[in-house]
């Protein structure tokens, strides 16, 4: 079963050049990999578990909440400097990145990318780029890579690795073979796949395939949409 892809309609004639088309393993359609219990943000307050699902914000129709999804990975804790490989994979997970006091975080950008896809290599360099300045903005960047230099082969910590060096990655780089978690949002595993998530309550802001023109204006619009909707403090 494939699930429908969300938002994609008003971006799919502009990102359409800029997206590959991949084979979604079978493996990854078994369901995606979201914890099951309660869980909490760095400080402690319980990951959000209401109105879950896939599709993103339309105006004032607020967007599904995003499941915590569980991955491993190297996740950065100074964006300033590449991600350290040598104490291995780690267990990261979206709960980390829910902040809804936004002491760190005020938007998370979300992406997936393959190794055979040129527009992928190329939105990592971006986002490489700008990554540490937008961290001022308390927008951090996490990326999943879901298949090797062959198209439909899954990939593993060797590939990741060799990403990282690479693409000089400064952001967090996780491992997503087979998309068995992200391959829920997008049809036919077009990568690279997008999307913004308000790390104050984890609602899927924008979702679609195909590089950002411009990964910094991409970001801000949103983190100024959060500016201009405060939430009420209970």
């Amino acid at each position: 079963m494939r699930f429908s892809p969300v938002s994609l309609v008003a971006v799919l004639s502009v990102a359409s050049a800029f997206a590959c088309s991949s084979t979604k393993q079978d493996g990854g359609l078994a369901g995606p990999a979201a914890t099951t219990e309660a869980a909490k943000n760095p400080y402690g307050v319980v990951y959000p578990t209401d109105n879950p699902g896939y599709q993103a914000r339309k105006g004032n129709i607020a967007g599904n909440t995003i499941r915590n999804y569980k991955f491993q990975g190297y996740k950065h804790l100074d964006p300033s400097k590449q991600v350290d490989m040598t104490k291995g994979l780690v267990d990261v997970s979206l709960a980390d990145y829910f902040d809804p006091e936004m002491r760190t975080y005020k938007i998370i950008h979300l992406s997936v990318a393959a190794v055979w896809c040129p527009p992928c290599n190329q939105e990592t360099d971006d986002t490489a780029q700008v990554a540490a300045a937008l961290a001022a903005q308390k927008v951090v960047f996490v990326q999943a890579l879901d298949d090797s230099s062959i198209q439909g082969h899954p990939a593993d910590k060797s590939d990741l690795d060799a990403w990282i060096v690479k693409h000089k990655s400064n952001f967090t780089e996780l491992l997503d073979p087979g998309l068995t978690n992200f391959g829920q949002f997008f049809d036919a595993a077009a990568v690279p796949w997008n999307a913004n998530v308000d790390a104050r309550t984890m609602e899927i802001l924008s979702s679609g395939v195909g590089a950002p023109a411009d990964i910094t204006a991409d970001v801000t619009k949103w983190t100024t949409w959060v500016d201009q909707h405060p939430i009420a403090k209970p």
